[in-house]
């Protein structure tokens, strides 16, 4: 079934897809759907382990983890020596990760513009931001005393990258340059971060109806991560690698998400490892209460070969980015994002029309 569903992808990449009716679905009398799943019980339980297990779990790991990178960073502005810069940095590496998992699975954003502008416009600043902002040297500016840190692009997780790395710079160069306003500038990009991220948990905890909506939150979670795929392929690995249309033929590593801290193939594993988790605790048995587990089955092993390329890499991305793993790499995110379009069809879902602006 996987080659099948390779095999019609140019049908499948198309940003908008209507599902049709079966003489075997039913409708749902509230939101218009028409839904292959008839056990709406067996899908909220479902739906609940995801919100669970991974939705509300992974947001209170990535808060738990800004303020381990809070206090490291305090550290750090009481005492600017090289250990002190490296913990932050290992710490920072690790929000990254923890963030990619509320990422990939951000149903908060879906209906919510305040929820989506939190993580599109003040938590990083990659997919949405714009591509041609000199981050580094607007922030040199902030640094200097020349310019305030004003703007919300100069407050996230990227401009905190570049503050606690430079620009792919070795520790002891970023070391001599933390003191004054960049040790500051750096408490408050991390308390800022910490604070977008309690507002997330506190959301999930208190206003979102995602584990009771059943069919809603089903919808809403395949949609995103129609769209958490397609950023994966084309702007984290497609761009970068000079695969896609935009940027054909020109390779350039530093267009990757992390390339300053180059953890980018680490971020892009985590998302994959997401997932490959959403599919484990719930999508898969979803599959099968609509009579998908065909295009389910197809998504995990997709995953699975991802991993694998993922794993081969001998160093960074950054280093090995023109290598032949890259484009297979590219091409297999693809087959993970066409067979959830195919997985939406099935369920006879409508797919939302994809951001592709970047």
């Amino acid at each position: 079934m996987k080659n099948i569903i390779k095999g019609i992808a140019t049908f499948l990449i198309v940003g908008m897809f209507i599902g049709c009716s079966s003489g075997d679905n039913s409708y749902d009398g509230e939101n218009g759907l028409l839904s292959g799943i008839t056990d709406t019980t067996s899908l909220d339980t479902s739906i609940n382990e995801i919100y669970t297990q991974i939705i509300l779990e992974d947001v209170k790991s990535a808060l738990a983890q800004s303020q381990t990178l809070l206090k490291r960073i305090q550290t750090l502005n009481a005492n600017s020596s090289v250990d002190n810069l490296l913990q932050a940095q290992i710490e920072f590496k690790k929000l990254v990760l923890a963030y990619k998992r509320v990422e990939v699975v951000y149903v908060a954003g879906y209906n919510s513009d305040k929820m989506r502008d939190i993580a599109e416009f003040y938590l990083e600043n990659f997919i949405k931001g714009s591509k041609s902002q000199d981050i580094g040297g607007d922030l040199d500016r902030v640094f200097s005393g020349e310019a305030s840190l004003i703007a919300n692009s100069l407050k996230g997780i990227t401009a905190l990258e570049y503050t606690l790395f430079g620009d792919n710079e070795n520790i002891s160069t970023v070391v001599t340059k933390m003191k004054g306003i960049r040790l500051t500038s750096a408490l408050i990009m991390i308390d800022k971060i910490s604070g977008h991220l309690l507002e997330i948990q506190d959301y999930y905890e208190k206003t979102s109806t995602f584990a009771s909506d059943g069919e809603a939150s089903l919808s809403a979670l395949l949609n995103v991560l129609s769209q958490q795929s397609y950023n994966l392929r084309e702007l984290r690995i497609g761009d970068a690698a000079g695969l896609t249309v935009k940027y054909q033929g020109d390779p350039s590593a530093t267009r990757l998400e992390y390339y300053k801290s180059l953890h980018s193939l680490e971020s892009i594993e985590e998302i994959l490892k997401t997932l490959k988790t959403v599919m484990d605790i719930g999508l898969t048995d979803i599959a099968a209460l609509g009579n998908t587990s065909s295009e389910a089955e197809a998504i995990s092993s997709a995953i699975e070969d991802a991993l694998n390329i993922a794993n081969s890499y001998p160093s960074t991305l950054e280093s090995s980015l023109s290598n032949s793993r890259t484009t297979e790499l590219y091409e297999t995110t693809r087959i993970i994002q066409n067979n959830i379009t195919a997985l939406i069809n099935g369920l006879n879902f409508t797919q939302d029309i994809i951001d592709a602006d970047g």
